[in-house]
C-alpha cells in the first residue's frame, strides 16, 4: 500500500454539464473538486483540509490571481470577493447582477445568449423566458450609468447582451469585408 498522498484535481466551471463531463474525464485520479467559482472551491478545500484527510490545510484568505480580476475600462470585478468597481469606486451589485456581468466582462465584445447568461447567473437550466435576464440587465445598465461608467451594455434583438467597452477599448482588429 502507498503511502503518496492522492492527487487533488479542481476543477471550476459554471456549468452543470461541463461538470458532468469532467467528472468522467477524471474518474479516478484521485481527489475531484468540482465547482461553480473559485470562492466555492476553496470553501470546500478548507472544510476538506479540517476534516483529517491529511490535506494540508487551505489558507483562509488568498489572494487572487490576476485571472480573478477582470478589467475593462475602468471596470473591475474581483471574482474570489464578488467586488465590482468603476474607477476605484464600489458599484452595489447583487449576486446575479455581479455574475451576469462578470460574463459580459470576460469576452467584451461577444454576444452572449439569454440562455448563456441564465446558466452563469443561476446555475441552473432555462426554461422561465428571458425575463429575469433582462431584469438583471436593466438594473445593471441603472447602476453603470448612475457611476458614470462609459462601458454600457447592448442588446443583440432576439439572442443577447454583450459589454461595450466605449472609448476606453480599441479596435484591435478591423473585420474583414
Amino acid at each position: 500500500m502507498s503511502s503518496d498522498p492522492a492527487p487533488v484535481v479542481v476543477c471550476i466551471t459554471s456549468s452543470p454539464t461541463e461538470r458532468a463531463r469532467l467528472a468522467g474525464q477524471f474518474d479516478g485520479t484521485g481527489i475531484l473538486v468540482l465547482a461553480p467559482d473559485a470562492g466555492a472551491a476553496g470553501s470546500f478545500l478548507r472544510h476538506l483540509a479540517g476534516t483529517g484527510t491529511g490535506l494540508a490545510a487551505v489558507p483562509a484568505r488568498v489572494a487572487p490571481a490576476a485571472d480573478e480580476v477582470v478589467q475593462v475600462g475602468g471596470l473591475a470585478l474581483d471574482l474570489p470577493r464578488h467586488e465590482a468597481t468603476w474607477r476605484g469606486h464600489g458599484l452595489p451589485l447583487t449576486q446575479y447582477e455581479f455574475k451576469v456581468l462578470s460574463c459580459l466582462a470576460g469576452r467584451p465584445g461577444q454576444v452572449w445568449t439569454y440562455e448563456q447568461l441564465h446558466e452563469r447567473a443561476w446555475g441552473g437550466t432555462y426554461f422561465a423566458g428571458p425575463a429575469a435576464v433582462q431584469s438583471v440587465i436593466k438594473r445593471l445598465r441603472g447602476k453603470l450609468r448612475a457611476a458614470g461608467a462609459s462601458v454600457t451594455i447592448r442588446a443583440t434583438r432576439g439572442v443577447g447582451f454583450r459589454l461595450d467597452g466605449g472609448p476606453e477599448l480599441t479596435l484591435v482588429r478591423e473585420a474583414h469585408r
